[in-house]
């Protein structure tokens, strides 16, 4: 039997929503009282096993604040006494010291206070951050902190305040971690508890909160009016008896978790009663029978708000039906609305003419992709194919006696294979004999060109990055000597000076002019954003060099211009080679 939209969707809700739903309520009710509690109480342990999970993360979190200063030089050198002369210790305390306790104080929101105790010094003992050594004597009565090892710390509860109060305590050691020097406290804001177990109250606002210590006695409590001392009591003294740290269990009406924290030595107990879980549940069934009446009036006003609704899906669905690849410019010409169903029917129509729109460009696309894979296959010339041109060219320059073309088509030959390679790091004697390939080109156009090249032989064999001599080459040939009438002349040095390889590219060209010499400088420092005239320089362009330097060897590193109207140009690349895996250079000369 075929019915309406409207029909199912109200039979529907019945069968398969309403009569389920009381049903099983009732079911539940009478039957289910122990399986529901048991899920309650797996929940609630989830949630407190979570909640010791992120609190004993953020313990470790304070924890490794340790390393920080174990491995900071400048304290261990203080503690250890090699600063024997104050001013040396003040520099150090400003410069090393301090910084380190002010980014534990950042990076740890819970760390209230950070304390050192030297164990050798007596100076800066009356600085914030530090104290006598023997203020330790009445910690150490009841921590046990002197008979830790090199890699384990303490924590210790201070039980005496509303809120208990934590520190953690761990020897500082020399660097062979032969003998300990000092000791670090880091103390915790007291907020620390109070925030995480406020979570479990958010969970359940009329809870009870304990924390237990190994030898029973209760550090923290945070208890609702409606439980009684006996209660307390009765529900510390099970969760000691459980004896595993992590139990659950149902007790006179009460709901009792617990987990344990072991980092801190405690446990950490929770109670519930069972009236606030069921009180939903115990509503008498008069109330039942009155809830199905309502749903029944309520499914009625249903049916007829969604008898008004499924027409026009009713009728778009029709209209869907008979939509085919050849009507789609045939829209649906309903009556839209301007409710969702409305917009369903505008965005409906909008797709199928976009929908047309679409298959109508693809077709013309496919056309224009046929059509430039066609001529991209004319035009394709392999690589290997311009070698062997410009070797033939070079034979039959050599055959015919003229040595001038045949060495500037070998060197040409050369420019284009280096070019055309895959591999983007070389060494600077490949980069060098690049540009004498360039250079002995340009003699040969230029014959008052002079070429003095001065090489550093440790630098030769340092990788970089390709082609970032030739851009500064031609940068001189192209803006400096061009220009110049009678000799012309081009020097290349390599030097070292302390942690940079120095390359100098210098010309006695026209030179820059002082403005011009400024707009330069804070195109290559990134002050002001480079045009056309200036990163364009060469075919690869100074500040791409810039960048791509300063991306292998570091931010320290970059090119430097100098220059006198009339007289030259000196472009220095400098590259800073310190701590690179790849530099092997002897700082000790130029």
């Amino acid at each position: 039997m075929e019915m309406r939209m409207s029909t199912k969707m109200i039979i529907g809700y019945i069968l398969l929503i309403i009569i389920p739903f009381l049903t099983f309520t009732y079911f539940v009710y009478n039957q289910m009282n122990d399986k529901f509690v048991s899920q309650y109480q797996l929940a609630n342990q989830q949630n407190m096993e979570q909640l010791a999970v992120n609190l004993d993360s953020s313990l470790l979190k304070i924890e490794s604040l340790y390393s920080v200063f174990q491995n900071n030089n400048a304290l261990i050198e203080f503690l250890r006494g090699d600063y024997t002369n104050d001013r040396d210790l003040i520099y150090y305390y400003l410069k090393e010291i301090v910084p380190t306790i002010s980014f534990s104080y950042l990076g740890e929101k819970f760390v209230k206070n950070i304390t050192i105790y030297p164990k050798y010094e007596e100076r800066l003992i009356n600085v914030s951050g530090f104290k006598s050594y023997h203020e330790l004597d009445t910690i150490s009565k009841t921590s046990g902190w002197n008979t830790l090892s090199p890699k384990k710390g303490l924590w210790t509860i201070d039980s005496s305040m509303e809120v208990p109060s934590l520190s953690y305590f761990h020897k500082i050691y020399n660097d062979t971690y032969s003998n300990d020097l000092g000791v670090l406290q880091l103390t915790v804001q007291p907020t620390f508890f109070v925030e995480y177990l406020q979570q479990l109250r958010n969970l359940h606002p009329n809870n009870a909160i304990l924390l237990v210590n190994q030898d029973g006695n209760i550090v923290y409590q945070k208890i609702d009016a409606a439980f009684t001392v006996n209660q307390i009591a009765e529900m510390k003294s099970l969760s000691i008896a459980s004896g595993n740290g992590e139990n659950r269990f149902a007790h006179n009406e009460l709901l009792v978790n617990s987990t344990s924290l072991p980092r801190l030595g405690l446990t950490l107990v929770e109670m519930n009663k069972k009236d606030a879980m069921f009180t939903l549940l115990r509503h008498k069934f008069g109330w039942i029978i009155g809830g199905c009446v309502l749903l029944a009036l309520l499914t009625i006003l249903y049916y007829v708000f969604v008898s008004t609704l499924t027409k026009r899906l009713l009728l778009l669905s029709r209209h869907m039906r008979r939509v085919e690849a050849d009507s789609l410019h045939h829209p649906y010409t309903g009556r839209t609305g301007k409710d969702e169903v409305g917009f369903l029917i505008l965005s409906y129509n909008a797709m199928i003419n976009r929908i047309d729109e679409l298959v109508n460009r693809v077709q013309r696309v496919e056309l224009l992709k046929k059509e430039a894979e066609f001529r991209m296959l004319q035009a394709q010339i392999q690589p290997h194919f311009l070698y062997n041109t410009l070797e033939t060219m070079r034979m039959l320059a050599r055959a015919s006696g003229d040595v001038t073309v045949a060495d500037m088509a070998y060197s040409l030959g050369d420019l284009l294979r280096y070019s055309l390679t895959k591999q983007d790091e070389t060494t600077l004697q490949d980069e060098l004999n690049n540009v004498k390939r360039y250079l002995s080109i340009h003699q040969i156009r230029m014959q008052d060109l002079e070429c003095e090249i001065f090489p550093h032989e440790e630098m030769l064999s340092l990788k970089c990055p390709r082609f970032i001599l030739q851009p500064l080459v031609e940068n001189s040939i192209l803006h400096g000597l061009s220009k110049r009438r009678g000799a012309k002349r081009i020097a290349i040095r390599f030097t070292i000076e302390q942690d940079y390889a120095i390359i100098e590219v210098s010309d006695n060209g026209s030179g820059i002019s002082e403005d011009r010499l400024i707009a330069l400088r804070q195109v290559l420092t990134g002050e002001v954003i480079a045009v056309s005239e200036e990163n364009q320089v060469t075919g690869i362009g100074l500040t791409n060099v810039v960048e791509r330097v300063k991306a292998y060897f570091g931010g320290q590193s970059g090119v430097m211009f100098s220059s006198v109207t009339g007289e030259g140009t000196v472009c220095s690349l400098r590259l800073y080679v310190k701590g690179n895996r790849d530099a092997k250079v002897d700082d000790r000369g130029r």
